[in-house]
C-alpha cells in the first residue's frame, strides 16, 4: 500500500457547489423552568429589570406586565462569550427566532411599545444581573446594533413595523427607551393584529449582503403564515459603518396597555448561517492505492472456472457472457483515525483502462456488512468466494436459483452489495484512461478500514489496470478528502479571479480543543506561497476576517491587477500545544468584467416570407485592451436554416420562408471574456399556426383544417373524406 499525506487544493476533483451549516448559539425552551444557566446554546441566563414579575415554568418565561404597572419592564440574554462576540462576514446571516404567547388582555393601541434588538457594546463587560435601570448603569449608551419596533394590539388600531439602526452611540440614550437613538426605514411596513392565548414567532434577520451593506429583515408569523413584515438596508445609514458584531439579544415592554396583561416567551433561537460556499473543496488529502485486486471467471467456454484463481498480475477483467469476468478492488484505510473518517469531506476512487474499448461497465461496492472472505488475496479470490458474488455449482447457472442467469453473469447480490454507478466509455476509451467516481456512499458506510470495490456487467470484454500494475500511474487510488484542523473555508475561495477592490480576506475558525480556549489567527498574505515572503498580521481571539489594506499587508496591498496571490491562516488555540498551520490558498486578481449582451425579447409573428429584425445590444467595461474594443457574433441555434444579415453586428436580419421555431444567439467577446444571450423567433403562417408552435399545444379535436375554429368547414371536410366511398369488401357496392 502507497499512502502520501500532503496539504492541497483538489480544485479539479473535489468541486462544491454550495455548503453551509446553521450553528446554532442559543435555543433555549426553558424546558427546566429555569433562567440562570449559560451552557449554550441550549440554555443561555435571561436578566429581568422586575424579577419579582418574572414567572419561569417549563416551557415558559412570562412577564406580567399588568403587576409592574405604568413603566417599561427590560428583558436581556446574551448568545456569545464575553468580550468574543458573533462577527458576520460577507454573506453571513444572524437569526433570531422568538416564540411567545399573550394572554390576559390587550389592548387597543399605535404606540410602538415592543420593541427588541440584537446589540453589542464594544467598550463595556457584560451586564450580567437584574436592574431597573435601561442603561445598565452607564452600559449600553454606546451599544451597535438594529432593533425592531411594533405593536400587540388586537384590532385594526394596531400601529405598522418599523426597522431601524441606532445611529445615536454618543449619548446617554437607554438602549431601546428612545426611538430618536435611531435612523429608522422610511417605509412603513404591515400592521399586525394578534389574538390572545395564541402562539406568535418573531424572527429577525441580519444578513451581510455586502462588505459594506447590511439588510436587516422582520417578520412575524402566526404557525407558518406570514402576518406582517419590514425591512431596513443599511449601507453607511448615519454617517456609521455597518455593524457586523453582536453578543446581545434584547426586549423592552413599554407599560402593560400598550401591549398585554402577560407576554408568555416559549423559546428563544439565534443561530448564525455562515455563507453558502461556493467554490472547491479544500483540506488535507490522503491518497491510498488499493492493496488487493483480482479477476475472477465464471466460465472458459468449454470448463467451469468458478472455483480457479484468475490472477495474472496484469488485468482486473470484466464481460458478462458466458465466460462472465468480473473483478474485485479493495483498500485498507485503517490508518485513518475514526474521528477523521467520520468527518471526511469526499472520496474518489480512480481507476484506469489498458485496453482501446467502447461500452460501459458497473460499479458497486460490498457492504460494510458483508464480512465474508473479507481477507481475500490477489491469489486466492475466486468467483464463487469473492465477497457479494452470486455462486455457481457448474459455472452456468446460479446456485441459488432465485437469481437468473443474467444475474449470475452480470450482477452481485443486493443483500450483500450495492451499485455506485456507471463506467462509461460508450464514446470510446484508449489504455490510460482514468474514470473517477464518488465513493463516499461506501466509505460513509465503512466501519472496519475495508473498502471493496467491483466492476461488473460490462458490454464487452474490458480489462482495468491492477493495484500491481507495471505503470504505477495506472494502479486504482482512493483520494480522501478530510477538513483542515485549523482555518477552513477560505473567501475568495481557492483559485477565484477577484478585483482589485477586494477588501477581505475570510475564514472559519475551529472550535477550541476545550469550552476555555480562545482561537487567535496569523494571517499572511504575499505573492509567493512562502510564508518567508509573505506579509503577516496577528488578529484578536475569535476574529475570522482580516482587511487587505497596507496596514496589515504593507508589501502587497493594495492588490495589483493581473497577479496571483497566496495566503495562509495559521490558527493558535490556547487550549493545546502548537500551531495548526493553514493550507497555502491562492486567488487571481483580474479587473475584467466579461461583457454583458442581451439579444432582445422573443418574437411570435405569422406571415411567410418574413423578415425579421434581431435587435441585441452589448457593452464592456473597456477591459482587458482600452479602449475597450468588443466583438459580437450571431448564429442560429435551432431552426430550419436562414441567414443572419450581418452577423457581426448588434442589430442583425434574418428573412424566415418556413414556418418553425428558431434561436439564434448573440455573443460578445472582449478578447479574454465572452457572454451570450438567446432570442427564441416563432413564425407561422397564420396567427393560428404561430400561436400552436408557441405553445406546443395541440389543435382541437376536430379542426381538422387547422384555422383555430371548430366550425361548418371542418363539418364538411370529414363528410368529404369519404364521400362515396365503398366498404363491402365481399360484392362491391353495385
Amino acid at each position: 500500500m502507497t499512502r502520501t499525506l500532503r496539504y492541497t487544493f483538489l480544485a479539479a476533483v473535489f468541486v462544491l457547489g454550495a455548503v453551509c451549516s446553521a450553528e446554532v448559539l442559543l435555543y433555549d425552551t426553558f424546558a427546566d423552568g429555569s433562567r440562570t444557566e449559560t451552557s449554550l446554546p441550549t440554555q443561555s441566563a435571561v436578566w429581568f429589570s422586575h424579577p419579582a414579575n418574572l414567572t419561569v415554568s417549563s416551557g415558559s418565561l412570562a412577564v406580567n406586565q399588568l403587576a409592574i404597572g405604568n413603566t417599561s419592564s427590560k428583558m436581556w440574554t446574551y448568545f456569545a462569550p464575553n468580550g468574543s462576540p458573533v462577527s458576520l462576514g460577507v454573506g453571513d446571516k444572524l437569526i433570531a427566532e422568538i416564540r411567545f404567547t399573550p394572554r390576559g388582555a390587550m389592548y387597543s393601541t399605535t404606540s410602538k411599545n415592543f420593541r427588541l434588538g440584537l446589540f453589542y457594546d464594544p467598550t463595556d463587560a457584560q451586564l450580567l444581573q437584574d436592574t431597573n435601570s435601561d442603561n445598565g448603569g452607564g452600559r449600553w449608551y454606546d451599544s451597535r446594533g438594529y432593533a425592531v419596533m411594533f405593536t400587540l394590539s388586537p384590532d385594526s388600531t394596531a400601529g405598522t413595523i418599523q426597522v431601524g439602526k441606532r445611529t445615536n452611540v454618543t449619548g446617554t440614550d437607554g438602549l431601546l427607551s428612545s426611538t430618536g437613538t435611531y435612523t429608522w426605514n422610511t417605509g412603513s411596513g404591515q400592521a399586525a393584529n394578534l389574538s390572545l392565548n395564541t402562539q406568535y414567532t418573531m424572527k429577525l434577520v441580519l444578513e451581510r449582503t455586502a462588505e459594506a451593506e447590511m439588510k436587516v429583515t422582520f417578520t412575524f408569523l402566526q404557525g407558518s403564515t406570514v402576518i406582517a413584515s419590514n425591512t431596513l438596508t443599511d449601507n453607511g445609514l448615519g454617517s456609521l459603518p455597518i455593524y457586523t458584531s453582536f453578543d446581545q439579544l434584547f426586549f423592552r415592554l413599554s407599560t402593560y396597555t400598550g401591549t398585554a396583561d402577560i407576554v408568555d416567551y416559549n423559546s428563544i433561537k439565534i443561530e448564525k448561517i455562515p455563507a453558502a460556499y461556493g467554490g472547491p473543496l479544500v483540506g488535507v488529502e490522503h491518497v491510498f492505492t488499493a492493496v488487493q485486486s483480482c479477476r475472477t471467471e465464471l466460465f472458459d467456454g468449454v470448463n467451469p472456472r468458478m472455483n480457479d484463481n484468475r490472477t495474472d498480475g496484469s488485468k482486473l477483467s470484466v464481460r458478462s457472457d458466458e465466460k462472465a469476468a468480473k473483478s474485485w478492488i479493495k483498500f485498507d484505510l485503517s490508518s485513518l483515525e475514526p474521528e477523521e473518517s467520520s468527518s471526511l469531506r469526499a472520496a474518489i476512487l480512480k481507476i484506469t483502462s489498458i485496453t482501446d474499448k467502447t461500452g460501459t461497465t458497473q460499479l458497486s461496492y460490498v457492504k460494510d456488512s458483508c464480512l465474508d472472505n473479507i481477507g481475500w488475496t490477489e491469489t486466492t479470490l475466486t468467483w464463487n468466494n469473492a465477497p457479494g458474488n452470486i455462486p455457481s455449482n457448474d459455472g452456468q447457472t446460479p446456485a441459488d436459483p432465485s437469481f437468473t442467469v443474467t444475474d449470475l453473469r452480470a450482477n452481485l447480490d443486493p443483500a450483500k452489495a450495492a451499485f455506485l454507478a456507471v463506467v462509461d466509455y460508450s464514446s470510446g476509451c484508449v489504455v490510460g484512461d482514468s474514470f473517477t467516481f464518488d465513493a463516499m456512499p461506501a466509505i460513509q458506510e465503512d466501519s472496519d478500514g475495508i473498502v471493496q470495490f467491483v466492476l461488473h456487467g460490462a458490454t464487452g470484454l474490458i480489462n482495468f489496470a491492477t493495484h500491481d500494475h507495471a505503470t504505477v500511474a495506472y494502479r486504482p487510488t482512493l483520494t480522501i478528502l478530510l477538513p483542515p484542523l485549523g482555518a477552513d473555508w477560505p473567501i475568495p475561495y481557492q483559485d477565484q479571479t477577484v478585483q482589485t477592490s477586494l477588501a477581505f480576506l475570510q475564514w472559519t475558525n475551529p472550535e477550541p480543543n476545550l469550552p476555555s480556549g480562545t482561537i487567535t489567527c496569523d494571517v499572511y498574505l504575499g505573492t509567493e506561497p512562502n510564508r518567508l515572503l509573505m506579509d503577516k498580521v496577528t488578529l484578536g481571539p475569535d476574529v475570522n476576517i482580516a482587511a487587505v489594506n497596507a496596514a496589515n499587508f504593507p508589501h502587497f496591498a493594495p492588490l495589483q491587477n493581473r497577479q496571483r496571490y497566496y495566503w495562509i491562516v495559521d490558527v493558535h488555540d490556547s487550549s493545546r500545544e502548537g500551531v495548526l498551520e493553514g493550507l497555502i490558498w491562492s486567488f487571481y486578481v483580474n479587473d475584467n468584467m466579461a461583457p454583458t449582451v442581451n439579444a432582445g425579447p422573443d418574437q411570435i409573428t405569422w406571415g411567410l416570407p418574413k423578415v425579421i429584425a434581431l435587435d441585441g445590444t452589448a457593452s464592456d467595461d473597456g477591459l482587458p485592451v482600452p479602449p475597450g474594443a468588443y466583438t459580437v457574433q450571431w448564429t442560429q441555434v435551432s431552426g430550419p436554416t436562414v441567414s443572419i444579415n450581418p452577423d457581426n453586428a448588434e442589430d442583425a436580419s434574418v428573412e424566415i420562408t418556413a414556418p418553425g421555431v428558431y434561436e439564434f444567439r448573440l455573443t460578445a467577446n472582449d478578447g479574454e471574456k465572452q457572454t451570450y444571450d438567446t432570442v427564441k423567433v416563432v413564425v407561422g403562417e397564420t396567427s393560428c399556426q404561430a400561436s400552436h408552435l408557441s405553445t406546443g399545444q395541440p389543435y382541437m379535436v376536430g379542426d381538422f383544417n387547422q384555422d383555430c375554429i371548430v366550425d361548418l368547414e371542418d363539418f364538411a371536410q370529414l363528410l368529404s373524406k369519404n364521400w362515396q366511398n365503398c366498404t363491402d369488401l365481399l360484392v362491391g357496392c353495385n
